[in-house]
C-alpha cells in the first residue's frame, strides 16, 4: 500500500489523527504511521492513547502531542490492544537530500523519497561510528564493588565487540592459568564394592554386610569371615571412596564463563559481518582459542553453574580465577554509555546517533593532533554518568575529551552545572591544575537560511545566499549564542558546535573571522571564541 495522507488512522471511524495549524500532515501505508517532529498533533478517540517517553495532553474528545527534537522510531498505543509503529521524520532531511524546499505542507509523492534519504541518513550513521569506533582502542574498566548492577549478559554486540577486542590476551591467560592449576576438591563417596577393592574397613562396612544379606553368598574353604558368617561371605559391601574431582563451584564458574564468551563472540562476528569485516579478525582469533580450551576433556567433568560463588575465596583470590571473575564482572556490568547507544541504533534516533558519531569522530581527529600512540577510550561501569566522569578518551599528552561531563559549580562553572556534549581537558579534571581548554556540543540541528531575520548581521554570505537564492545549511543561531553562554560560564578558550552542514565558521574574539576552520586551527592557532563545525558522515565512515 503506497504511503496517503490520513486522517482515519484504522479501520475503526472513532480513531482519527489530525496536524493541527500550518503544519505537516501524517501519511500512513497501511502499517506505519509517519508524523513530523515540531507538529502538534490531535488524535480523537474514545481510547486512552499513549506514546512512550512523551507527554499527551487529554482533551475533551481526544489527545493532543507533538515529537520535539526527535527524529526516529516509536510507537503509539492505542486502548489496551492495539499498537501503531511511528516514525518521526523532519523536514530538514527532505532539504538535506535535495527533496524539499521551504514548503510547509509535503505532498504525497515525496513522502517515499523522505522516509529513504532517513534510512540512508540512519545507515550512514550507524556504519560511521561503528567504523570509527572500531579501530580506537577501549579500555572498560572494572567495577570496583558487587553495588554496580550486573545482568547476565553484556548489554549488546557492539559492547561485545569492544570488550572481546580490548580484553583478549588477558582472557586467553586467564583460562590458560585455570586449566593449569584448577582447583580440585575430595571427595568422599560411598559405594557398594567387591570386597577386594575396599581400602579401609569402617563400621559402616561391617553394618552393610548383616543388614543386606541378600549380598552374602556360599563361600569355599579358607574364608575367614564365612567362619563368622554360617559359611556366606558378602559379595559387596559398603565403603567410602576417596578421590578428587575438578566438579567445583568455582570451575563451574569458569565453564560458564568460557561458554558465554564463546556464544558471545559468534554473535559479534554474526552481527558486523558485513559492517566490520575487516576488524573481526581479532574477535575470529579468540574465538578459535576459546573453542580450543573448551575441547579440553577436563570441563567434560565439570558440571553447569546454578548458584554464582561470589564468597568463593579461591574465585577471589586464585590465580587465574580471580582474573575471570575480574573479567566477568567487566562483561556484565552495567555502562550507560553502550546502552543508549544500542537504544540510539535501535530507535534510529538520528540525533542521538549523530552525537555518538561525533565524538567518535573528535576522537579520531584529535588523536591525529594530539598522539593516538597510546590513545584509548575509558568507559566506566556506572547506574549513572558521575560527576568525575564515566567515558572519556585520553591521548598521548595527557589530554582528555569527556563525554557528557557535568561541569559543576564553583570547580568549573561560576553559576549552574552545565553539560556539553564534549570537553577538552589539559590533563586529568580532578586535579586542580588541570584547565578546560574547550567544549563541543553536536547539534543534528541544520537551517535553511530563507529569512532576512535570521541571517541579518551574521555573515555577508549568507546575506548573499539571501539574495541569490543559493541556500546552503548552517549551524543555527540559537546554538551560537548557547556557545557564547558556556564560553562564558566555563571560562573556556573555545566553545564550538558540531553540526552536519556545509560551512565551517570561527568567530575570534578579536574580532576576526575564520573560514573553513578545523580543529587543528582551534589548538595550533590557538583561537578564542565561539564557532560551528561542519561534520558531515559519508557513505564508509
Amino acid at each position: 500500500m503506497p504511503w496517503e495522507p490520513v486522517q482515519k488512522v484504522l479501520e475503526d471511524k472513532n480513531v482519527e489523527i489530525y496536524s493541527e495549524g500550518e503544519y505537516p500532515q501524517s501519511f500512513y501505508n497501511g502499517e506505519m504511521l509517519v508524523l513530523f517532529e515540531w507538529a502538534d498533533y490531535y488524535v480523537k478517540s474514545p481510547y486512552k492513547i499513549e506514546v512512550p517517553g512523551l507527554e499527551i495532553e487529554k482533551l475533551a474528545d481526544g489527545y493532543r502531542f507533538r515529537f520535539s527534537n526527535y527524529v526516529g522510531l516509536s510507537e503509539m498505543r492505542i486502548g489496551e490492544e492495539r499498537v501503531i509503529p511511528l516514525l518521526i521524520l523532519s523536514k530538514k532531511i527532505g532539504r538535506i537530500a535535495g527533496i524539499l524546499g521551504s514548503e510547509k505542507y509535503i505532498p504525497a509523492d515525496k513522502i517515499e523519497g523522505l522516509v529513504t534519504a532517513f534510512e540512508s541518513l540512519t545507515l550512514i550513521l550507524t556504519n560511521g561510528l561503528l567504523k570509527i569506533s572500531s579501530g580506537i582502542p577501549f579500555s572498560l574498566e572494572s567495577p570496583t564493588a558487587f553495588v554496580v548492577k550486573e545482568s547476565d549478559e553484556p548489554i549488546n554486540e557492539l559492547f561485545a565487540y569492544h570488550y572481546l577486542r580490548s580484553n583478549g590476551e588477558r582472557i586467553i591467560e586467564a583460562f590458560e592459568t585455570v586449566l593449569n592449576r584448577m582447583k580440585k576438591k575430595l571427595v568422599l563417596e560411598e559405594e557398594w564394592l567387591r570386597p577386594d577393592e575396599i581400602d579401609e574397613v569402617t563400621p559402616e562396612t561391617l553394618l552393610s554386610i548383616v543388614q543386606h544379606p541378600e549380598y552374602l553368598a556360599p563361600a569355599g574353604e579358607g574364608v575367614l569371615i564365612a567362619e563368622h558368617l554360617h559359611g556366606y561371605a558378602p559379595t559387596e559391601v559398603l565403603a567410602f571412596r576417596k578421590y578428587e574431582s575438578v566438579d567445583t563451584s568455582e570451575n563451574r564458574f569458569a565453564k560458564y564463563f568460557l561458554n558465554l564468551l564463546i556464544e558471545w563472540s559468534e554473535r559479534v562476528i554474526e552481527a558486523f559481518r558485513g559492517n566490520l569485516t575487516g576488524e573481526l579478525g581479532l574477535i575470529e582469533e579468540l574465538l578459535k582459542e576459546l573453542e580450543f580450551i573448551e575441547s579440553d576433556g577436563l570441563w567434560e567433568d565439570v558440571g553447569e553453574m546454578t548458584l554464582f560463588p561470589y564468597t568463593s575465596q579461591t574465585l577471589l583470590k586464585g590465580d587465574g580465577y580471580r582474573d575471570l571473575l575480574e573479567l566477568y564482572r567487566e562483561f556484565t556490568s552495567y555502562a550507560p554509555f553502550f546502552e543508549e547507544l544500542q537504544r540510539a541504533i535501535d530507535n534510529k534516533d538520528i540525533a542521538k546517533l549523530y552525537e555518538y558519531w561525533a565524538f567518535f569522530r573528535l576522537v579520531d581527529e584529535l588523536g591525529s593532533i594530539l598522539g593516538r600512540k597510546r590513545l584509548k577510550i575509558h568507559v566506566f561501569p556506572s547506574g549513572e554518568l558521575s560527576e568525575s566522569g564515566d567515558v572519556y578518551a585520553e591521548f598521548d599528552n595527557g589530554w582528555r575529551l569527556y563525554y557528557n561531563k557535568r561541569l559543576t559549580p564553583k570547580r568549573w562553572s561560576y553559576s549552574v552545572t552545565l553539560r556539553p556534549d564534549f570537553s577538552l581537558f589539559r590533563g586529568d579534571p580532578s586535579k586542580k591544575s588541570t584547565k578546560l581548554i574547550g567544549v563541543f556540543d553536536a547539534k543534528f540541528k541544520v537551517e535553511v537560511v530563507d529569512e532576512r531575520k535570521e541571517i541579518e548581521d551574521f555573515d555577508e554570505e549568507a546575506e548573499m545566499a539571501e539574495k541569490t537564492g543559493k541556500y546552503e545549511t548552517w549551524a543555527k543561531l540559537e546554538d551560537i549564542y548557547k556557545m557564547h553562554t558556556y564560553r562564558d560560564a566555563l571560562g573556556c578558550r573555545f566553545a564550538v558546535v558540531v553540526y552536519p552542514g556545509k560551512k565551517s565558521m570561527f568567530f575570534d574574539v578579536n574580532g576576526n573571522k575564520v573560514d573553513d576552520f578545523t580543529i587543528a586551527h582551534i589548538l595550533a592557532g590557538n583561537l578564542d571564541g565561539v564557532g560551528y563545525l561542519r561534520l558531515i558522515p559519508e557513505v564508509g565512515g
